[in-house]
């Protein structure tokens, strides 16, 4: 039988148009991809040569009046600054103790397009708790620090370790060291706590809302929020990432390093949390093979848990800060 001209073309014609349906839906998930890489790990704000307060402070959280206790007290935090790993100019707040001679440091690190103003509260409840040093690092893309890209605690964690070896310098003594972080800050913290480099002057790690690795975490928002497979965006954003700017994105875990912590840690989560879940505080929480506790803030959403229940959260500080030996 004869085959039909038409038919040929008819199917010819099909299979281009399926070929330019399909690199278009390739072409439009890369499209999105470029730009989820954007948002996820360019630098939020552009960075200020000098900090200054926001004309407006709006007071309705903790988070709120604890940033306007900041800028009230400014006077008391100075700027210092450090070269990092790479070469990058970073800064830090820092509130030397009342009592000089002190040994005691703690250390707040913000997270994901946070401002190190946000971590005011934290410095206020500390220091109910305890007169202390208070250093605040603007993380690398953040505040004043420099930097195009987010470090998404995989570099933060060397950047934290650094500015540990710089106030044991600048203080001249060994210090005691407490290390809390939220959020992204958190998983930080924690990766520089399952580093063997780490000085074994920290003596404990708070983290409230880590997530357990960065992978996981881009995969849950994208699925949360776009309903998109999260495995395909993951790749696809993870390529961009090693391609545009060189950052590692399977290295970006806490889990991974969990096991290797040998200091006591604290950590807190919302049970509410719609942007890290609190599954992931478990996943880690039950890697770590040191002196832990897990802590959670029913009805609380992403780091609220001391806006929603301060007396609840400064006692759980406080009660960790003497399994540390720190009071």
């Amino acid at each position: 039988m004869p085959f039909d001209n038409n038919v040929y073309i008819w199917v010819v014609i099909i299979i281009i148009a399926v070929v330019i349906v399909a690199l278009a839906v390739v072409f439009s998930l890369y499209v999105f991809a470029v730009k989820s890489f954007h948002k996820i790990f360019d630098r939020p704000f552009p960075r200020m040569p000098y900090d200054k307060s926001p004309l407006i402070i709006k007071q309705d959280t903790l988070f709120g009046l604890g940033k306007n206790w900041f800028y009230t007290n400014r006077g008391n935090f100075m700027d210092i600054q450090m070269s990092s790993f790479d070469d990058l100019k970073l800064y830090a707040y820092y509130r030397p103790a009342d009592q000089k001679d002190t040994d005691q440091l703690i250390i707040l690190v913000h997270g994901w397009r946070d401002h190190p103003s946000d971590m005011g509260a934290y410095a206020q409840m500390y220091l109910k708790i305890r007169d202390a040093h208070i250093l605040i690092p603007h993380l690398r893309a953040h505040g004043m620090s420099r930097g195009r890209h987010i470090g998404f605690g995989l570099y933060d964690s060397q950047d934290l370790m650094m500015w540990i070896a710089l106030m044991e310098k600048r203080l001249n003594r060994k210090l005691k060291i407490i290390v809390h972080g939220r959020s992204m800050g958190a998983a930080a913290a924690l990766m520089a706590a399952g580093s063997l480099r780490l000085s074994d002057g920290v003596k404990g790690i708070v983290a409230d809302s880590p997530f357990d690795t960065l992978e996981n975490q881009i995969g849950f928002v994208m699925h949360k929020k776009y309903r998109v497979r999260p495995r395909f965006m993951i790749k696809a954003i993870g390529r961009i990432a090693a391609s545009r700017i060189g950052f590692p994105v399977k290295r970006s875990s806490v889990i991974a390093v969990a096991s290797k912590i040998r200091i006591p840690v604290l950590m807190l989560h919302g049970t509410d949390d719609a942007f890290v879940p609190p599954e992931m505080s478990e996943e880690i929480y039950n890697r770590i093979r040191s002196p832990k506790r897990l802590v959670m803030f029913e009805g609380s959403s992403h780091v609220m848990s001391y806006n929603d229940r301060p007396a609840k959260y400064a006692s759980e500080v406080e009660k960790f800060l003497k399994v540390c030996h720190f009071l």
